[in-house]
């Protein structure tokens, strides 16, 4: 193979793992053909996919939102206010810091505009369709993948309100299938699960949404020819901006783990005669054997 496509998904401050992901494929010299981010994953995408020099502090600096530290340090729930709050308005925070950091890093940018095929992974907030935006503003694309619902505004996109990509599916597949025939490397920042119960009513209904989307997730990555898991020893909170450093540590130590196996999926030579569009994913797939993949998802839904 002459090149993989790697599929960042979000996580917050956990995004800075991305960055130690991107420095360990760059320094082994992994030829990447393309990149498909959500949320967090994809300001790390845009980023390398524009040439751009990103350190975990800058990354976690334009991530932190005042108003969320400031919740996330007091513990919302645990405030009658700030409940009250919560529930009377859509968003708690403006994403002001967010959206002039994105514009400071790439200005009039557009998504089209990359060296190396890029692609948004954003969710439509009235359907819950995933939107892949290949065109378009790079920075009001990314304030979009990155509008986690109740906590950002959501984002007007021609006629469109888009929020998170991670709503959608936590790690961009479907997107980075649609970049080409390549194989896939998957970056998944989650935390692990949770193995106790819950405190209260509200925990519980939060644990369920989760234990779906953990579902959902461990399909979607079954597509993948190699996973790049996170799963931190104890978990990294989604905006606890004083983790960030350790989170790109451990992704470099996910990363550089995983060498192995992408050098040898790199060096695969399927035989000509059963080559088609998906054959690597046949070869390589490490936890299925012969499996049929999906059909890719149309891009309808790329605005433009």
């Amino acid at each position: 193979m002459d090149g993989v496509i790697l599929a960042l998904g979000g996580g917050g401050v956990r995004g800075a793992a991305h960055l130690g992901v991107l420095e360990v494929l760059q320094n082994a010299e992994v030829p990447i053909k393309g990149l498909a981010g959500s949320s967090a994953g994809a300001l790390a995408a845009a980023a390398f996919a524009f040439g751009h020099q990103v350190d975990f502090h800058t990354m976690s600096d334009w991530l932190k939102d005042p108003d969320v530290e400031r919740l996330q340090k007091s513990g919302v729930l645990d405030q009658i206010g700030r409940y009250v709050d919560f529930v009377r308005r859509p968003y708690l925070a403006e994403a002001k810091s967010l959206r002039q950091g994105l514009r400071d890093l790439f200005g009039d940018a557009h998504i089209e505009e990359a060296p190396i095929p890029l692609s948004i992974q954003t969710t439509d907030l009235n359907t819950g369709e995933m939107v892949a935006l290949r065109a378009g503003p790079v920075a009001e694309a990314l304030a979009a993948s990155s509008a986690v619902p109740s906590i950002f505004p959501p984002v007007s996109w021609h006629g469109r309100l888009l929020v998170d990509g991670d709503v959608a599916e936590k790690v961009p597949i479907t997107a980075a299938r649609a970049l080409g025939p390549y194989p896939i490397i998957a970056v998944d920042i989650s935390n692990k699960p949770v193995l106790s119960a819950p405190k209260s009513a509200l925990e519980a209904a939060l644990w369920a949404g989760e234990a779906s989307r953990r579902r959902l997730l461990k399909v979607v990555l079954e597509q993948a020819a190699v996973v790049i898991a996170l799963e931190p020893d104890e978990p990294i909170e989604t905006f606890d901006y004083t983790k960030s450093e350790l989170a790109y540590a451990l992704g470099k130590q996910r990363a550089e783990a995983a060498l192995p196996q992408i050098q040898q999926l790199l060096e695969a030579k399927p035989e000509a005669a059963a080559s088609t569009p998906h054959s690597w994913w046949r070869l390589w797939q490490p936890r299925h054997q012969a499996r049929k993949p999906q059909p890719v998802a149309s891009q309808a839904q790329q605005d433009k």
